[in-house]
C-alpha cells in the first residue's frame, strides 16, 4: 500500500514538472512553419549552385599589336642623324629603375633595347626629333612609326634613299595607375583560425600598381595584389570609375589612403559616389547573365578596386547552444544540422553533454535524451521575420527537413515536452553508479 502511494507521488510530481516546464516551448513554436512545407520565398539561396565565371573575362580584349600613345617611351635610331657618324655606336641605354618593382617591368629594371635615342610620346601624340619637325605617332605600330620618321627625315632632305634605315622599339610601355583596396587576409598575414571563430579585427592592405596599357584590366591588378578574394571577403569585386568619383572624390581616397587615417572600407564608404560603381561577381547562377560589359573590366587610370569582407555573413545561436556569433561558409550551403553541429551542439547524441559528465559518480542519468526541436528565426527583407520549425530526428532522415541557413539567421535548439518529461524523470531518480574493487 505504502509503494503504491510513493508511486502516486511519483507520478504527480512527474506529471506537475512537465506542465511546468512544457507551456514555453510549446508557446513560442505554435505559429512557426514545419521546416517541410516552408514556402520557397523564404528559403536561402543556394551557395553551392553558384559557378565561377570564366576568369579570362576579367581581361581586356587589346589589339595584337602595340599601338603608339602618350606616355610610351620609345628607343629610335636613324642611320646618319642618331647617332650622326657612321661609325659611331648608337646611344647605350643602361638599365633604369621603375617606381613599381613587383611588376612591371620585370624586377623593375628596363633592359631592353640596349641602344637607341629614348624619347617619349608627348600628350598630343607627337615626338620631337633632332632636325625635323615634330612627328605624330599616336594609333601607329611600331613599324608605320619607324616608316613615318623614315619619311619626316626624307622630306627635309637630311636622309637619302637607301641610306635611310630607322629602327622603333618601344621601351616602356605607357601605364595606368591603378589603387586597389583589400579587405581580405593576405598571404603573409594568413592566421589559423578555427571554423566556428570570429574575427573581431582586422587590416586591409592598400597599393598602388601601375598596370602596362595593354595589360590594364581588373585580371592583372587582382594577380598583382595576391589573387581572386579570399575567403573571408565577397565572391565580387567592385571597380570605382575615376569618372564617376570625380577629381576631388578620388584626391581625398588616394589621401586617406597614404595617411592611415583611414581603413580601404571607411575609404570607399566615406565617398557618396560609390554606389555608382561597377559590380564584379566571381561567381554566378548557372544560366544567368554576366552583368557587366568587357569595356568594364577594362582599368584607366585613376581607377580603384575595391575587395569587400564579409562583415554580416553571419548567423547566431541560442536556446541549449551556447550563444555565438558564427561565420557562415561562403562557397557552401549550410543546413540545420550542419549549423547545430558547427556551434558545438548535440544532435542524436547526449544533450549537449558527454558521456563522461552524464555518467560520472554520484550523478543521475540527467539529460541523456537530446533535444530534437530547432527554431530558426529568419529576418525577411521587409523588416518582419519568419519561425521555421525543425524536428532533428527527421532531419536525419528526410532531406527536406534540413531547411537551408542563411545570414542573420538565429538558430536556436530546444526540447520537446516528451523529451522534457523523459530527462526530468530520470533526474528524479538518483542512480548512484559506484565502481569499486
Amino acid at each position: 500500500m505504502k509503494m503504491l502511494q510513493y508511486s502516486r507521488q511519483i507520478a504527480a510530481c512527474a506529471f506537475c514538472l512537465l506542465a511546468a516546464t512544457s507551456t514555453g516551448c510549446i508557446t513560442f513554436s505554435k505559429h512557426a512553419i514545419p521546416a517541410a512545407r516552408l514556402p520557397q520565398q523564404f528559403e536561402a539561396p543556394s551557395r553551392s549552385a553558384l559557378t565561377p565565371i570564366n576568369f579570362s573575362m576579367l581581361q581586356g580584349s587589346f589589339p595584337k599589336q602595340h599601338l603608339v600613345g602618350p606616355g610610351d617611351v620609345l628607343a629610335v635610331t636613324v642611320q646618319g642623324v642618331i647617332p650622326p657618324e657612321p661609325k659611331e655606336l648608337p646611344p647605350l641605354i643602361t638599365g633604369q629603375a621603375t617606381l613599381n618593382r613587383e611588376y612591371y617591368p620585370p624586377t623593375g629594371v628596363v633592359n631592353a633595347p640596349s641602344y637607341g635615342l629614348p624619347l617619349q610620346v608627348q600628350e598630343n601624340g607627337v615626338v620631337q626629333l633632332p632636325l625635323v619637325p615634330s612627328v605624330a605617332l599616336e594609333g601607329l605600330t611600331l613599324s608605320e612609326a619607324a616608316e613615318k620618321i623614315r619619311s619626316s627625315y626624307i622630306d627635309e632632305g637630311i636622309a637619302r634613299e637607301g641610306n635611310d634605315q630607322v629602327n622603333v622599339t618601344l621601351l616602356r610601355s605607357r601605364v595606368n595607375r591603378v589603387l586597389v583596396l583589400r579587405e581580405d587576409a593576405s598571404i603573409e598575414a594568413a592566421n589559423f583560425v578555427r571554423k566556428g571563430e570570429v574575427t573581431l579585427h582586422k587590416r586591409g592592405s592598400a597599393a598602388v600598381v601601375d598596370l602596362p596599357a595593354y595589360e590594364s584590366d581588373v585580371l592583372h591588378a587582382l594577380a598583382t595584389t595576391g589573387g581572386l578574394p579570399g575567403v573571408d571577403a565577397y565572391n565580387e569585386i567592385w571597380i570605382l570609375r575615376k569618372s564617376l568619383i570625380g577629381e576631388q572624390g578620388l584626391a581625398q581616397m588616394h589621401a586617406g589612403v597614404h595617411d592611415h587615417q583611414m581603413s580601404p572600407s571607411e575609404v570607399v564608404l566615406a565617398n557618396p559616389s560609390h554606389v555608382d560603381a561597377i559590380r564584379v561577381p566571381l561567381k554566378l547562377c548557372p544560366g544567368e547573365p554576366v552583368p557587366f560589359a568587357p569595356d568594364d573590366v577594362v582599368l584607366q587610370d585613376g581607377d580603384v578596386i575595391y575587395v569587400e569582407p564579409r562583415r554580416d555573413d553571419y548567423f547566431y545561436t541560442g536556446g541549449l547552444l551556447a550563444g555565438g556569433q558564427i561565420p557562415m561558409p561562403r562557397d557552401e550551403d549550410l543546413d540545420i544540422i550542419e549549423a547545430i553541429a558547427l556551434a558545438n551542439g548535440s544532435v542524436g547524441g547526449f544533450g549537449g553533454t558527454s558521456s563522461v559528465a552524464v555518467l560520472r559518480a554520484g550523478a543521475g542519468v540527467g539529460n541523456i535524451i537530446p533535444p530534437t526541436r530547432a527554431l530558426v528565426v529568419r529576418k525577411l527583407p521587409n523588416g518582419q521575420q519568419v519561425s521555421i520549425r525543425v524536428d532533428l530526428s527527421q532531419a536525419i532522415k528526410e532531406p527536406s527537413e534540413r531547411v537551408r541557413i542563411m545570414a542573420g539567421d538565429y538558430v536556436m535548439l530546444y526540447y520537446k515536452p516528451s523529451e522534457i518529461f523523459a530527462n526530468s524523470a530520470l533526474n528524479f531518480f538518483n542512480f548512484n553508479w559506484i565502481i569499486s574493487d
